[in-house]
């Protein structure tokens, strides 16, 4: 039989779909949120069951292909030509034990979803902030959540991991069942087997303050110095300290076209007197010409926040920054993100670390471990001009995260292509590989960030 038969078998047996290169949907099924990443798998699986997701292991293994996993499309990097790319957007279990301060989730719930079920509450999960987001995609990959230097990366608060294994198991592991396993779970993302469910630790979060802050670009430097300083002081605030350039076409807000801002993205775990005591430490320094703070409940987390939900083409650059001078680095992140903009880069990020993040105690049970960098930097260039050269427009940034060694970077900020060897040292990666041939000897699963 050949892989294409096999796969047309394959279709007949499952209760679910099965999308292939030829079929009418095929183009639409392949896409991925990032449209610059032309991946044209083997086919495009949508399984109903768990009894699906077998099915497709035992095809895809008998057909010599490979089975990976992208519920949105989001950490795609490759062409996938020799594999079979399952959403398992039908796995939509969502459950609240508010007394055990447990999130049960499905492989297909967003983070959207998710936070609207936790309101009321008065219990957060560590998030991301984006609705369309993947909720069991961002815990197995590391995780950042504007809660974590409260509460920690989201990847260490995984209790349980639901999944199939290559040979077709259905496993749901804990620390008791399999603690390497689930070391490697949390931070080592889709390597060992395609995952239906996850259990994660709640935390408290009854009041919650927060929004963004923006600023014209001459008040920037001023601006980031403040929020750093602020970052230093206050170790469990959630702080994104960004700069933004916005093209001067009709796709940006009418207000901003050809304009470059500086941005301040805060959350705080408490009253909205002190989370304003806090902002006004940035205020102090310069006027806003927007300010979305206010107080929330975690179900409009993703609202405040409001951060882009639309597929578009873009390439992106993460680092880990360290020994941040607030005025010496301010100065350093302005100027090379001016430089940068003038060549195409859109927007450049910097994730306050610390706090909880860095927290050595129960680090060793996952691989994504402590981070102990000042930051953690995105940068991102939209390819809706063919013309452009994204690495030119990243090349300033490339030499301010020279500059600023932090080490390695969280699986989650890792550049399109990237793989786990650009987020883990040496013996992490010897760990999960070891664990990889112990679960997948065969190498059936393909994840999105492969060991390198």
């Amino acid at each position: 039989m050949t892989s294409a038969s096999e796969l047309l078998a394959l279709r007949s047996e499952l209760g679910g779909s099965l999308v292939l290169p030829g079929d009418a949907g095929y183009e639409a099924a392949r896409m991925p949120w990032n449209l610059s990443v032309d991946q044209r798998p083997a086919a495009i699986a949508e399984p109903a069951d768990v009894a699906d997701v077998q099915a497709i292991l035992r095809t895809a293994a008998a057909a010599g292909l490979g089975v990976t996993v992208q519920p949105n499309g989001h950490g795609a990097s490759g062409d996938l030509n020799d594999v079979v790319l399952v959403r398992p957007t039908r796995f939509d279990t969502l459950i609240v034990d508010e007394q055990a301060r447990v999130l049960r989730a499905g492989a297909g719930v967003n983070w959207g979803r998710a936070l609207e079920q936790l309101d009321g509450t008065g219990l957060v999960a560590l998030a991301g902030s984006n609705p369309e987001v993947n909720v069991v995609a961002l815990a197995i990959a590391g995780g950042h959540s504007m809660f974590s230097r409260r509460y920690g990366i989201t990847a260490r608060s995984i209790i349980s991991v639901e999944f199939v294994d290559a040979a077709g198991t259905l496993h749901r592991v804990t620390d008791a069942d399999d603690a390497e396993l689930m070391w490697a779970l949390r931070g080592g993302g889709g390597l060992f087997g395609i995952v239906t469910e996850v259990e994660l630790v709640l935390y408290p979060g009854e009041a919650i303050f927060g929004g963004s802050l923006m600023f014209p670009a001459e008040a920037a430097e001023a601006v980031v110095v403040a929020a750093l300083e602020l970052a230093r002081d206050e170790l469990e605030l959630g702080l994104d300290i960004g700069m933004m350039h916005f093209p001067d076409a009709p796709q940006a807000p009418p207000h901003l076209r050809g304009r470059t801002v500086a941005t301040i993205g805060l959350v705080h775990v408490g009253d909205e007197a002190t989370g304003r005591a806090f902002a006004d430490r940035i205020v102090a320094v310069a006027e806003p010409i927007a300010d979305t703070l206010t107080s929330f409940t975690i179900g409009s987390l993703a609202a405040v926040a409001a951060e882009p939900v639309d597929p578009m083409p873009s390439s992106d650059f993460g680092a880990a920054l360290d020994g941040l001078d607030a005025a010496a680095f301010a100065h350093d992140f302005v100027d090379a993100f001016l430089r940068g903009a003038e060549r195409g880069l859109m927007r450049a990020s910097i994730r306050a670390m610390g706090g909880a993040i860095a927290d050595e105690l129960g680090a060793e049970f996952a691989a994504v471990g402590a981070t102990q960098a000042d930051a953690l930097m995105s940068c991102s260039v939209l390819l809706f001009d063919p013309s452009l050269d994204a690495d030119a427009a990243f090349e300033p940034m490339r030499d301010l995260a020279a500059k600023y060694p932090g080490g390695t970077v969280l699986p989650t900020f890792l550049s399109s292509g990237a793989t786990l060897a650009d987020a883990y040292d040496r013996e992490v990666l010897d760990r999960l590989a070891a664990v990889k041939q112990r679960v997948d000897p065969g190498g059936v699963i393909r994840s999105n960030r492969p060991l390198g």
